[in-house]
């Protein structure tokens, strides 16, 4: 009997651990969760502007998107041409840090 009490608590103890560890992980994910705001392609930031003006003259912006990144901020830019469809993350100077196709 005696056995089966010490059992007892170990899986106890073993569940109330499991369960503290899990509820940490899922602080650290809600934390981490991007927030995006959008704004209007008129209100980009100049240096945004210009490099759409010069690298993406051939495409239009349809939306924005102001977020943070390695806690700078950035934006996101969709643009669509004859080429098709692309999304543009740019650092609020204008310098592209990524460039990703949107599939139709």
């Amino acid at each position: 009997m005696k056995k089966l009490i010490f059992l007892f608590a170990i899986a106890l103890m073993t569940f109330t651990t499991t369960f503290a560890q899990e509820e940490k992980v899922a602080e650290a994910v809600e934390a981490q969760e991007v927030q995006m705001e959008e704004v209007a392609v008129a209100d980009l930031p100049e240096a945004i502007t210009a490099a759409l003006a010069a690298d993406f003259a051939n495409y239009t912006a349809n939306k924005a998107h102001k977020t943070a990144k390695d806690d700078k901020e950035v934006y996101w830019v969709e643009l669509s041409g004859e080429n098709g469809a692309v999304k543009v993350l740019f650092s609020a100077e204008g310098e592209v840090l990524e460039q990703q196709d949107v599939k139709s």
